[in-house]
């Protein structure tokens, strides 16, 4: 059950406001008891002056046992002096008093103040007289004569008059009273405000601090406390250094949010009961989450390849980074580097896991052409460089060989040489390209492309006339963009050697020209033997061929299609081939006209 607390103006002004009245209360019944007292006190000391005043008169006339004179004395001097006047003998009779008959009254020895005045010389009571049927104050003092007791005066007067002036006493000090706690309650009221006030405002300064605003500060009163105004200033100061804290941390989490999104690498975060705390852009990427929020998800639901969710999971059981390859399946192999590393909290605890990983496929795919080029280099050099080497050694051991004999080894060590050096030529072309792709190097010219398709079939007219082939330009006008001619020249007369080597004779090769919206098409289409579907795919690698034997018979190096594979990708162009068994084969060169 919830406890509804009180404010702390609620606490403070009930506590003022009972303390003034309690304090208020007690001045007034302190002050009240000291006027009652002071008029009591002044009242006996009157009465104890008049009785000394009066008891030389009475002593004579009690020696004189002139009782009648004694009355009429006390008559006299009592009306006079608005006093009841009272004479009584040692015995206790009343021989006189001016407010009732002496001779009706009772004996007076039982009468407190009587008592007291034969005691100690003087007496003081103040009670109900039964005689005037009132409150009265009563002063007795003993009439003395050769230190022998002869009579009692005593004096006396109602206390009505005392109690009507102590009445308007008494209003006019609780009006006052009634005054004074009403102001009280106003002062304690405002005390408890002003001291509250300060607080409220740091209160609500507080509050918009929780929701996130740090831009308010505490404004205090000039009147309000130095303890109040020093714990503005040091909240003020608190919002300020929060602020400063708040607004590095969002940096660095930006900054670190912004590293962590743009990592090539994806990175996924794994808590020890197996959910996952992060993932970054490039994990979703590689692993193809189309799934957003994955935060407090169960591994297994994300991470759907085996081997890389036992990878994490083994992961999550050590204590020391551990990396793996791991091949995911699927329409493409994927090959990713992962590793690990654990994940610990502000107490160096592990509570989980980290794990990176690479896509390698490319590399992969790179380290295997890698390979695959060195081996068909090797292969390729050390076909004509064994014949090469083999002949001038025969050449040498037997020098004594038939003329005609030298003639075909030389003719053969020859072709062979010619064979290298077109190999180390194209493999020197290639390197070249590349390296000007790389750094940006290849000049572009506003040049006319019949120029460039006009000088490659020169070039090619020898060979192809020597087959019996023509060759035919289809380009229905001029064309002019930005390329570079002699790379252009170079990877059409690439295609035509191509198709000249398998082209059947007695045949055409067609060279097409048209421009498209943004781009520049070149069709070379022969009339060959076609090249199986199987193959069409590779066809513009490295050193590959369709039919080693025959290309190696036909003098072709295998780098010549690769070479206008990266002369296209140089002009940010491609080149694809169609192919018919039996029919032939088109290559088709699409260059844009916007570099």
């Amino acid at each position: 059950m919830k406890i509804k607390r009180k404010t702390l103006f609620w606490k403070l002004y009930p506590s003022f406001l009972i303390i003034s009245f309690i304090s208020l209360l007690t001045i007034v019944m302190i002050a009240l008891w000291s006027f009652k007292t002071f008029y009591y006190q002044e009242r006996a000391d009157d009465l104890a002056i008049r009785a000394k005043i009066l008891t030389p008169q009475f002593s004579r006339l009690i020696q004189a046992a002139n009782y009648q004179e004694i009355q009429k004395k006390a008559q006299l001097l009592g009306d006079n002096t608005s006093t009841r006047i009272t004479v009584a003998l040692p015995s206790g009779m009343v021989v006189a008093d001016n407010r009732k008959n002496p001779a009706t009254m009772d004996n007076h020895n039982n009468r407190p103040e009587i008592i007291q005045a034969k005691r100690h010389g003087k007496g003081l009571s103040i009670r109900y007289g039964h005689t005037l049927k009132t409150d009265s104050m009563y002063f007795a003092m003993p009439i003395m004569k050769q230190n022998k007791v002869i009579g009692i005066l005593r004096t006396s007067t109602p206390l009505d008059t005392l109690q009507n002036a102590l009445l308007v006493i008494y209003y006019q000090v609780s009006s006052g009273f009634i005054i004074l706690t009403i102001i009280t309650a106003f002062a304690s009221w405002w005390m408890s405000k002003s001291l509250v006030r300060p607080l409220e405002i740091i209160k609500v300064q507080a509050q918009q601090l929780a929701k996130g605003d740090f831009s308010s500060r505490v404004q205090l009163h000039s009147n309000d406390s130095l303890e109040s105004e020093q714990l503005g200033q040091a909240f003020n100061e608190i919002a300020i250094q929060l602020n400063q804290r708040i607004e590095i941390i969002l940096n660095q989490r930006n900054e670190q949010e912004a590293v962590f999104s743009s990592m090539v690498e994806g990175v996924i975060a794994v808590d020890s009961n197996k959910k996952v705390l992060r993932m970054n852009q490039s994990a979703y990427n590689i692993l193809k989450i189309s799934q957003q929020d994955v935060e407090g998800v169960n591994l297994k639901s994300i991470v759907q390849d085996e081997e890389l969710h036992d990878l994490i999971l083994y992961a999550l059981q050590q204590d020391i980074p551990i990396g793996q390859e791991v091949t995911l399946d699927g329409d493409i192999a994927q090959v990713l580097l992962a590793q690990s590393a654990p994940l610990v909290d502000i107490h160096k605890k592990k509570c989980g896991t980290l794990v990176v990983f690479n896509d390698i496929t490319k590399l992969k795919a790179f380290e295997l052409q890698r390979k695959e080029f060195v081996a068909n280099v090797s292969h390729e050099l050390r076909t004509p460089l064994t014949a090469i080497q083999g002949l001038s050694e025969t050449l040498i051991e037997f020098p004594s060989l038939p003329q005609e004999k030298k003639a075909n080894f030389i003719e053969v060590i020859h072709t062979h040489s010619i064979r290298l050096e077109s190999i180390i030529e194209n493999l020197l072309t290639l390197s070249k390209i590349e390296k000007e792709v790389e750094v940006d190097d290849i000049d572009f010219a506003n040049e006319s492309i019949t120029l460039s398709l006009s000088n490659a079939i020169f070039l090619c007219q020898n060979k192809a006339l020597k087959r019996n082939i023509n060759i035919v330009l289809n380009n229905t006008k001029d064309i002019t963009f930005k390329h570079n001619a002699s790379l252009i020249e170079q990877a059409i007369v690439n295609l035509l050697n191509n198709a000249i080597k398998y082209s059947n004779g007695n045949s055409e090769i067609n060279i097409t020209v048209s421009k498209q919206s943004h781009n520049i098409k070149i069709d070379v289409e022969d009339q060959g033997s076609g090249i199986p579907k199987e193959h069409l795919s590779r066809l513009f690698e490295r050193f590959y061929r369709v039919d080693k034997a025959r290309s190696r018979a036909l003098g072709g190096t295998g780098l010549g299609l690769s070479i206008v594979k990266h002369i296209a990708l140089a002009h940010k162009g491609t080149v694809s081939v169609k192919s018919e068994i039996n029919k032939g084969s088109i290559f088709t060169l699409i260059l844009p006209l916007d570099k």
